[in-house]
């Protein structure tokens, strides 16, 4: 039976307390719940809740009595309900002709004034010291009042007798109601000459209508004489939080006070005052120690707080002895001490078709009753409070019942969620597990079986949803050919599960009733017949309808192999970049075959004759995708553009069929355009710009060159306000200046680039450099292109030298460090031989000056390019003048020699004493000097300074660099073993503004003489490269650029 559940709005009801017992409170009127032929039953849905216990509830007619005597003030101690609001929840169910209906009903007790405030004394006695200093506070018990809200405790007022106090208004009265603390407070001096003791009364009123309930407390205060000192506590409150499982005899907490007399009159005994609430024996105070201890067991259900009042006093008399008092606080904290409480009340209605055996946990329900059918309802609560008394429950029934929680998930109906089969589960078991939140949780659990009753409801069922089977037409005739089997799920054994098997027409088969078995019977031939199809009955024997089912069945014959595998196409052609990757499949070849049992095809790639296997680049999977090999296979369409190729498609009984397959490989851009023309050096004839006599003398064609043949173009990245270029034809361009150049080298960026489909593939991009330098008609073209071509290489080697050293392999290392070796003995064996075919002559002279040596430098006859002149201002020398330097062997390698030459008489005046003293110049042998002259007027510096002695020791010094011209010297006898081609020394300023390379070329004297004049003079060329920078004011960007000079000198040594 499917049940529906109603839920009744909530209904709230205010009761009076002290309900004689049997009194009607309510009665239930659920529409639906009452029917004229039929009534439904009320139950409590938690019968075992403590607050069911004071009521009574009619199952017939849904009545609430009074069932016990109820106290409004014992509900709130035993924590039943709130002070504040004691509120009661009834939840009822009513259960009728397969509707539920649930209602809860809120009774709310009233508190009625029946408690007046009582003093836990009529009277007290304070003694106090006449000194206490105003605001002195006297603590005094509280009274107390079982009623809550407007009938508990609403004030105190103090009351004094005007005749007997002599003075008066000496004390007030203070209550903090919210702490519940009540004290005198002393607002006048005392003085015991004048008055000897006081009184007072105290009396508390609650708010009681229409008469308020009092209760008087009496107060004598004795006021002693200063003569000895009372006990005062360190502490006068202490607050304990204890546990309410502490064991007996646990220390709680030790009070302490003070006394500064001496001897017996400093001993101090503590007492307890009161205990609220009361409760003989749950705390013991030590008398001396004052420790207090637990006396009785605790419970939070029971009492949540505690709170002791102490009194110390000393031995002293009792006339001069003032107690002191202290006040202990001690909650109580709940502890997890009460597992949940599961209460389950199962439905017993066996017309319904579920029934609940008696004294047991367990339930039967008939199979395929409706879904929803009402099995009973648990609740679950615990007594603990917070998140000890907070319970979550799960409930374990595989899929088997449902659920409607109830008053905030502390109750619930079950119903079954789903029609019961028994064949496929005759028993569920129900787990329900609930457990509180709790620092160590507590778990209960409530297990429970539901057992589901057999009805024949089931059909044999085969063991296939249809039967297909392919044989061949020679098979004999009595053959066993198939096997049907079925079961049933009813119960073994019976009319019900036994099963029958029949045809449903008659073939060349037969079939056996009992065991299924299906034989051949008649010959086949499959030019008449390819298949047979029929239906096969499983019956069993049940009652009072037998049940059956049908599958059907196939049989196929099969012929024999005589159909070749066919492509779908008669020919495959494929077209791939020579870039493809071997990851991606190139394409797919599909055949079919018309045999049934020899449809799996394989395909096998046949190679050309001409080829080898392991040279060919494609393979073939057996599905008859194509791939390349592998990584490594490199197709290129240069060398081939076209492979062509048989792929077979064979079956299981080895009958193939070819068909042709055409790959072409698409050309790809695999290579850069290329500059191919004959320098890198240009030549501009300033000359010929001004006659403009052949334009084509300035005009530099431009040729480029792409290994995949195609289209290029050429763009100029600088100078493009001097220097334009145009087309002329394919891959063919020409440079040409349509301004005057101005400077004396230009390095020309080009970018080359080729023209492609970037759709299909990528353009490649190349930089190259040309240096173009400046002449006249009278300039040596093929000169000036050669220096042009070593600029452009000093610049190459300049670049080079930043990181060429960290790029040296292992084996580059080893390889430099010989050839160094082989050098450094080399120039070891042609000192020793210079030195020993020097004169014998000069010997003399040499060891004469050797502490007085001069090397000259003087620059010799007109140049091509003329070093600049600087203004000579002090410690500076022009380049045009001869340098006297006078040498030190002994010279440190830091020494820095700077001369000044003023005017041109001071450099005639160097000149004639140079010549007046050439035969006592001696030339110091293996001395290499360099010098650089700064164009910021600044004195000279000494480069390096190197000296090989006959030992071949060499001291190197760092060099200077900075904008201007570096020359370069060395003596005759170095100058046999430079290569003419190579640089000697190659530097860039820190700024890369000064790029210096120093070319030497000498002449062998035949014989020596010191003289200036003399032919023994060694001759050199020194050419210097200055990059420095100068600002562009002609074209259309404002920018600095750098501009090479060439400074090329004739020098003599002597």
């Amino acid at each position: 039976m499917f049940y529906l559940v109603f839920t009744i709005p909530k209904e709230s009801i205010h009761i009076m307390e002290d309900l004689p017992i049997g009194t009607s409170i309510y009665t239930f009127s659920t529409d639906g719940c009452k029917t004229i032929n039929n009534a439904g039953t009320y139950r409590f849905v938690d019968s075992q809740k403590n607050s069911n216990d004071f009521f009574l509830i009619d199952p017939y007619t849904g009545r609430i009595t009074t069932k016990k005597l109820i106290d409004r003030d014992d509900f709130c101690l035993r924590r039943m309900c709130s002070c504040s609001k004691c509120e009661i929840i009834l939840e009822v169910l009513c259960v009728n002709m397969g509707k539920i209906f649930f209602n809860d009903l809120s009774i709310i007790i009233d508190d009625r004034n029946d408690h007046s405030p009582q003093f836990s004394k009529s009277s007290i006695i304070i003694d106090i010291l006449e000194n206490v200093p105003i605001g002195y506070l006297i603590p005094i018990d509280i009274a107390i009042d079982l009623d809550y809200g407007n009938n508990s405790i609403q004030g105190y007022t103090l009351l004094e007798d005007n005749s007997t106090n002599k003075i008066l208004n000496a004390f007030q009265i203070e209550y903090t109601k919210k702490n519940d603390l009540l004290a005198l407070r002393l607002i006048k001096i005392l003085d015991r000459e004048l008055y000897h003791s006081l009184e007072y009364i105290i009396q508390a009123y609650d708010g009681g209508q229409p008469q308020a309930l009092i209760s008087r407390l009496n107060i004598y205060i004795n006021i002693l004489d200063v003569n000895d000192m009372s006990p005062i506590f360190d502490r006068s409150e202490i607050n304990v939080l204890l546990s309410e499982s502490t064991s007996i005899g646990t220390f709680i907490a030790r009070v302490h006070a003070f006394d500064g007399d001496a001897g017996l009159n400093g001993l101090i005994y503590y007492t307890i005052v009161s205990l609220d609430p009361p409760s003989n024996g749950t705390f013991i105070l030590s008398k001396e120690t004052g420790e207090i201890h637990l006396g009785k067991s605790l419970d939070y259900e029971k009492e949540k707080s505690y709170r002791i009042k102490i009194k110390a006093q000393d031995n002293g008399p009792q006339q001069v002895s003032i107690p002191a008092f202290a006040m202990i606080y001690i909650d109580i904290k709940d502890e997890n001490d009460n597992y949940p409480l599961i209460t389950p009340t199962f439905n017993d209605d066996r017309n319904s078709g579920v029934e609940h055996i008696l004294n047991s946990s367990i339930i039967t329900i008939r199979e395929n009753l409706l879904n929803g059918t009402f099995l009973g309802h648990i609740s679950i609560s615990d007594l603990d409070s917070d998140n000890n008394g907070l319970v979550s429950w799960s409930l374990e029934s595989n899929g088997s019942i449902s659920i409607k929680e109830l008053f905030n998930n502390e109750a619930f109906l079950m119903f079954t969620a789903r029609i019961f089969d028994r064949e496929e589960q005759s028993q569920y078991d129900i787990r329900l597990k609930a457990h509180d939140h709790g620092i160590q949780s507590l778990t209960s659990i409530l297990n429970f079986t539901l057992i589901i009753l057999d009805e024949n409801d089931n059909a044999p069922i085969f063991d296939k949803e249809f039967y297909s089977i392919n044989i061949t037409e020679t098979i004999p005739i009595d053959t066993i050919i198939l096997h049907f089997h079925a079961t049933d799920a009813d119960e073994e054994n019976t009319l019900n599960s036994k099963i029958e098997y029949q045809l449903s027409n008659e073939t060349i088969f037969s079939l056996n009733s009992s065991t299924g078995e299906l034989r051949l019977i008649g010959k086949l031939d499959r030019e008449e017949q390819s298949s047979y199809e029929f239906d096969i009955i499983a019956s069993d024997h049940g009652q009072p309808q037998p049940l059956s089912s049908t599958v059907r069945c196939i049989i196929n014959l099969i012929d024999i192999n005589d159909n070749y595998p066919i492509f779908d196409l008669s020919e495959y052609v494929f077209e791939i970049p020579e870039t493809w990757s071997n990851l991606s499949p190139i394409g797919h070849v599909h055949a079919t075959d018309a045999d049934e049992n020899y449809g799996e095809l394989t395909y096998k790639l046949v190679y050309n004759d001409m080829t080898m296997t392991n040279e060919w680049p494609f393979e073939l999977t057996t599905n008859g995708t194509l791939y390349l090999k592998g990584a490594s296979v490199d197709i290129d369409y240069e060398r081939c553009s076209i492979y062509q190729f048989l792929i077979l498609a064979i079956d299981n009984d080895d009958l193939n069929t070819s068909v042709p397959v055409t790959i072409h490989i698409l050309n790809r851009n695999d290579f850069c355009p290329e500059l191919i023309n004959n320098s890198t050096a240009l030549f501009f004839n300033i000359d010929l710009w001004f006659n403009n006599s052949n334009e084509n003398f300035n005009q530099y064609y431009l040729e480029l060159f792409d290994g995949d043949n195609d289209t290029c173009t050429i763009e100029l990245l600088n100078f493009n306000d001097i220097f334009k270029i145009e087309f002329i034809q394919r891959n063919q361009f020409i440079l040409y200046a349509h301004i005057l150049p101005e400077r004396e080298y230009y390095i020309l960026q080009f970018r080359l680039r080729d023209l492609i489909n970037e759709t299909i593939d990528q353009s490649c991009i190349r930089y190259v450099q040309l240096v173009l330098t400046i002449g006249t008609n009278e300039t040596n073209q093929t000169v000036a292109i050669d220096t042009a071509r070593e600029y452009l290489e000093a610049l190459y080697l300049i670049s080079r030298r930043s990181y060429s050293y960290f790029n040296l392999t292992l084996l580059n290392v080893i390889f430099v460090i010989i050839l160094l070796s082989i050098a450094i003995i080399i120039s070891l064996i042609s000192i020793r031989v210079i030195y020993l075919s020097s004169s014998s002559c000069h010997q003399r002279k040499l060891r004469k000056n050797r502490n007085d040596s001069h090397t000259l430098y003087r620059l010799q006859g007109p140049t091509e390019t003329q070093l600049p002149l600087l203004d000579n201002g002090p410690g500076e020398i022009s380049l045009t003048s001869s340098l006297n330097i006078t040498g030190n062997s002994k010279s440190s390698q830091d020494e820095n020699v700077n001369h000044s030459l003023e005017n041109d008489e001071q450099q005639q005046q160097l000149l004639y004493q140079l010549n007046s003293k050439s035969s006592s110049i001696v030339k110091i042998s293996n001395e290499y000097k360099t010098f650089t002259l700064n164009s910021n007027h600044n004195t000279y510096d000494i480069l390096s300074d190197n000296r090989h002695s006959d030992i071949s020791r060499t001291l190197s010094y760092p060099h200077v660099r900075d904008s201007g011209y570096e020359t370069t010297s060395s003596n005759i006898d170095q100058q046999r073993f430079l290569l003419p081609a190579s640089p000697t020394n190659v530097s860039s300023s820190t700024d890369n503004q000064l790029i210096a390379v120093t070319y030497f070329s000498s002449s062998i004297p035949t014989h020596q003489d010191l003289s200036l004049s003399s032919p023994n003079s060694v001759s050199r060329t020194l050419k210097t490269f200055a990059h420095m920078p100068t600002a562009n004011i002609t074209g259309n960007e404002s920018s600095t650029m750098m501009m090479a000079r060439l400074a090329e000198q004739e020098i003599i040594e002597v």
